[in-house]
């Protein structure tokens, strides 16, 4: 493949692309967009009155969402454009809502990418805690992490050829989606999700959606100091490699092998970086995300993970593809003696 030849205006794109970005996150934070989706089509001066807004910083930013094409405008009132209705509403099972307000709780730190490069250091934010007493940002996190997975999760299971029978770990799963979703889809499969404490309110609300949810195990640990449980047949550890350093992922291999019964599987999936011939954007600029927001935490090439594996005596590592076809997160499997 060529090298793109860069125009003028290519340069001007990108460089302004954050704009298009803010105007999507102020639809959603405002609740614009959640109004829009769950009552259809509005004013702006009617938005404006419904969601206590400035009426003229309304209209200002309808006009652009619907420049953006984001929205569409039939006389004085705006509706969001086809397919928004769903993945903008936070309601919805396959609403990428909390996606878009966790990406704007990143924006300020990505405002200082520079100075991370400069030290190496992740950007420095003060602490802040939301009415509830949680973290700052923490909700719309795990909510994020939740609506991506749902993105992701179904039909996974039979890829990882899960069987009844068998007993999965659903390593650091947050609200557990791909184990609460395996186990739905796997009828005779026994699915364990754990992780932080924080996590469990988030996994209730998301059991409460699976038919299996009832029958899945939470354990509320830190995997760096408390115990898997096990032993299993099968650990998925997704997304997490890339909020640690290579050492920390060594160790967190290793403690996935010691859990698995001999003969067992682990599937990593991550966004795996390709330095030579990248299919997707994504990867990289997730791990320059890594860089502002963790202190040793990147993004790691199939060759990395499989390393990692080795280190821990896995046999058989194999990057496995996209976990779907054009999705920038792919999967890393092996087996152990």
């Amino acid at each position: 493949m060529s090298p793109k030849q860069w125009k003028p205006e290519d340069v001007s794109r990108l460089a302004h692309g954050f704009w298009a970005s803010a105007t999507l996150h102020a639809a959603v934070s405002t609740g614009l967009a959640a109004r829009l989706a769950k009552k259809g089509p509005a004013t702006a001066e009617e938005l404006a009155s419904e969601l206590g807004l400035d009426p003229r910083a309304t209209r200002i930013l309808v006009i652009a969402l619907h420049a953006l094409e984001l929205a569409v405008k039939r006389g004085e009132a705006y509706s969001l454009a086809p397919g928004l209705e769903t993945l903008l509403d936070p309601d919805a099972p396959r609403s990428l809502n909390n996606m878009a307000l966790h990406m704007a709780d990143l924006m300020p730190v990505w405002a200082h990418l520079a100075d991370s490069v400069r030290s190496g250091k992740p950007v420095e934010r003060p602490e802040k805690t939301e009415d509830n007493g949680e973290p700052a940002g923490r909700a719309h996190f795990y909510r994020a992490m939740r609506d991506i997975a749902r993105q992701q999760a179904t039909g996974t299971a039979a890829r990882l050829g899960l069987a009844s029978g068998q007993s999965l770990l659903d390593l650091a799963g947050g609200p557990g989606v791909y184990g609460l979703t395996f186990a739905d889809e796997t009828p005779g499969l026994s699915a364990t999700v754990f992780d932080l404490p924080g996590a469990q309110p988030y996994f209730q609300e998301e059991a409460a959606r699976h038919a299996r949810g009832a029958e899945v195990r939470f354990i509320a640990g830190d995997y760096q100091k408390n115990d898997l449980g096990g032993p299993y047949d099968v650990v998925w550890l997704s997304q997490v490699l890339h909020g640690e350093g290579p050492e920390e992922c060594r160790k967190l291999i290793a403690k996935a092998a010691s859990v698995l019964k001999s003969g067992g599987a682990l599937w990593v999936q991550e966004f795996v970086v390709d330095t030579e011939n990248p299919k997707h954007p994504w990867p990289a600029l997730f791990s320059l995300n890594m860089l502002v927001n963790t202190t040793d935490g990147q993004g790691y090439t199939a060759a990395d993970i499989c390393g990692f594996m080795r280190d821990a005596r896995f046999i058989g590592c194999v990057f496995d593809g996209p976990t779907r076809e054009g999705s920038p997160a792919a999967l890393v499997r092996g087996f152990k003696p």
